[in-house]
């Protein structure tokens, strides 16, 4: 698979860190990665900078406890690969800030991260982090069992999207499963009825030049004996098909290629990439090519 030699997982100490930890384990076995960044960031001090100053002695037994408690979840969560060198590490200051910051001095490869179950109580760090980081993200839900059987990776035959099936294909092989499953959701275009076909007509025309598509799109792809059963979907709204059909096949990992056809500018995120990290109960990978806006992404932190 993608080596994934560097990992950033960042720890909030609670039970959030728990499915994310698990699923850092899984990458680092898998790939296997050379080091595990456990990092804490810890929001600026209230007491004033002068007294700190004169008294660091107030500002340490904090930071200790903090370390120990990274210790003692990441010693009990983590199995990853006997040889992944597994450091912590605590920095104050803004979560995004401070995560970018480390991706880019530490050369991150993948960060692994938690986030609330309840869309409504997540905050948009897996967002913002998976929109702006210069390397793939997994975002794990909270509570999430660690289970990676039936993965399912939405294209829309873009090198991003082949990117992503690749990734699933190696995750597959190194899981020992046989299948994953590619899912294209299209829609008819506005004015097809000028074109003196009903719906259903028009309906059977793009399903039959999706398929086209598809089969030019899965044979430049070395799929490593893995079967890759695809899924076609008309849906006027690509965020909700994908969600139905997570459902209805008990899908337990998504693989996302983070910029299609349409994207803009290499920081910005779909919004449909971004609703599905939001809201979807399963594990999402949010695949993006090692260093994608980097030089932009440097420029914005020199300035932070």
């Amino acid at each position: 698979m993608y080596h994934y030699n560097k990992l950033l997982i960042p720890l909030n100490l609670t039970a959030l860190d728990d499915a994310a930890i698990s699923y850092a384990a899984m990458v680092s076995t898998m790939t296997p990665s050379d080091k595990a960044h456990f990092l804490h960031v810890k929001r600026p001090s209230e007491v004033p900078k002068d007294i700190l100053e004169e008294y660091p002695q107030l500002l340490n037994p904090e930071l200790e406890d903090r370390m120990q408690r990274m210790k003692e979840v990441a010693g009990e969560k983590f199995h990853g690969h006997s040889e992944t060198k597994v450091v912590f590490d605590i920095q104050e200051g803004k979560p995004l800030d401070i995560l970018l910051e480390q991706i880019v001095e530490k050369d991150i490869d993948l960060v692994v991260l938690g986030r609330k179950a309840d869309a409504k109580e997540t905050r948009q760090l897996p967002i913002k982090l998976a929109r702006k980081a210069p390397c793939s993200v997994l975002v794990v839900p909270e509570g999430t069992k660690y289970s990676i059987s039936n993965i399912l990776v939405p294209v829309d035959f873009s090198d991003f999207c082949a990117n992503a099936v690749e990734l699933a294909v190696n995750v597959a092989k190194a899981n020992g499963q046989t299948t994953i499953h590619c899912l294209h959701v299209y829609n008819l275009p506005i004015g097809y009825s000028k074109t003196g076909k009903s719906e259903e007509e028009f309906s059977e025309i793009m399903l039959n030049n999706a398929k086209k598509s598809y089969e030019r799109f899965i044979s430049k792809i070395d799929l490593k004996g893995i079967e890759v059963k695809p899924i076609f979907m008309l849906h006027d709204k690509p965020a909700q098909a994908i969600q139905n059909v997570v459902n209805e096949n008990q899908i337990d990992m998504l693989v996302l290629g983070t910029r299609g056809r349409n994207a803009g500018a290499g920081l910005l995120l779909g919004s449909v990439t971004e609703n599905i990290i939001l809201h979807t109960r399963v594990p999402i990978l949010a695949v993006k090519k090692k260093g994608t806006g980097l030089s932009f992404l440097e420029v914005l932190l020199k300035h932070v």
